[in-house]
């Protein structure tokens, strides 16, 4: 990978975490993903 492409998965981790700690906690809850924002974030934008 390039160094350019590293950046830009960071920013859309980043994002996509920020996106899943700001969801109403009940919402949270209901997806089952209340604790776990991290991983899935991580899977997200890096795969499995």
């Amino acid at each position: 990978m390039t160094v350019l492409n590293n950046i830009y998965r960071r920013y859309a981790y980043r994002r996509t975490l920020y996106t899943l700690r700001n969801l109403p906690e009940r919402t949270r809850m209901d997806c089952d993903i209340a604790g776990h924002e991290n991983e899935i974030a991580r899977r997200a934008v890096y795969g499995a």
